[in-house]
């Protein structure tokens, strides 16, 4: 897991230093803080069950196995990219690893989830289906339908909430009076827990104990996972809005990389030579991802039209 994280992190150090170069056109969400929920959570399904990602998806695709020089790819608007450079940033896609879309408004995968776990439960697949959004998509009605239904049909669904503090460049106490999200899921009879999302262990732990419950038949979890977002809310936001001194108090205490690295360290787990050894290997696969990505052809014009409508029609 200490690798994976270290390639999220090293994936978006080196694409949020592209946008900001002027390489790329776009957006680019980041998930710095992010990398203990996407890969904790991730780490606890199996290969069957499905993830429907949001805008900020990038550590997520990665922790599911996602080639980093397609997720790159995608973002250059080349070929080789996960949608054929159709897509760019925010909507990645992997259907071969049971990751249907990645959506770019907020919440929006929040009811495909929801959909996604009803035809499991009518195909008796035992597929669970896990959907990961942020605190600011709380807010947003659908969500509250999807978790109504999701709890009235019982279905075979994670609800998980990144609590990054921020929705864009709004505190989440001037949006919401609440102090734990997670107790949005009793007004659905649902079970809702809060933990620490910087600790991917206890990321990993609640998530595969979700996934048990739902196994057995027994519904709906929400899981709110508080962390926080160690960069802008895109790559161009340099985050002025924040408190002085807020920023640089999370890193130092809570930086979830660092703190799994300490931890390993510890156990005498991983040694000093070894998170080096890493750190080089991961920095070497980026700049071949880049490499990749650059060189790689662009879409043909004439082409700008295919996949918008189903070519063919079984039947």
């Amino acid at each position: 897991m200490y690798r994976t994280m270290i390639r999220i992190r090293k994936f978006e150090d080196k694409l949020e230093q592209i946008y900001r170069d002027g390489k790329l056109n776009g957006h680019s969400h980041t998930c710095h803080g992010g990398e203990a929920v996407a890969v904790g959570a991730i780490e606890a399904l199996s290969e069957k069950d499905i993830i429907f990602s949001n805008h900020r998806g990038h550590g997520h695709y990665l922790a599911r196995g996602t080639s980093p020089k397609n997720i790159m790819a995608e973002c250059y608007g080349k070929i080789t990219g996960t949608n054929q450079g159709r897509s760019g940033s925010m909507y990645l896609v992997d259907t071969k690893r049971g990751m249907p879309v990645a959506s770019g408004i907020v919440g929006g995968n929040i009811c495909l989830a929801t959909g996604s776990a009803l035809a499991s439960q009518i195909k008796k697949d035992d597929i669970v289906t896990l959907s990961i959004f942020g605190d600011g998509a709380t807010n947003i009605g659908f969500f509250h339908e999807a978790l109504n239904m999701a709890s009235v049909w019982n279905l075979p669904i994670i609800f998980l909430c990144e609590n990054n503090q921020y929705a864009e460049a709004t505190h989440r106490e001037q949006h919401q009076k609440i102090k734990k999200i997670s107790n949005r899921a009793s007004s659905y009879a649902m079970p809702g827990e809060t933990i620490d999302g910087t600790d991917v262990i206890k990321v990993y732990e609640t998530v595969k104990k979700a996934v048990e419950r739902i196994r057995r038949g027994e519904g709906p979890v929400f899981i709110e996972c508080v962390t926080y977002r160690l960069a802008g809310h895109s790559a161009g936001d340099l985050g002025a809005y924040r408190p002085k001194g807020e920023e640089e108090e999370w890193r130092k205490m809570y930086d979830p990389v660092k703190k799994y690295k300490t931890k390993l360290f510890k156990e005498n787990i991983l040694s000093f030579e070894e998170a080096e050894k890493i750190e080089q290997e991961i920095q070497k696969e980026i700049g071949e991802a880049i490499k990749f990505a650059v060189e790689s052809e662009e879409p043909l014009a004439e082409t700008v039209g295919k996949f918008v409508y189903q070519e063919e029609v079984n039947g």
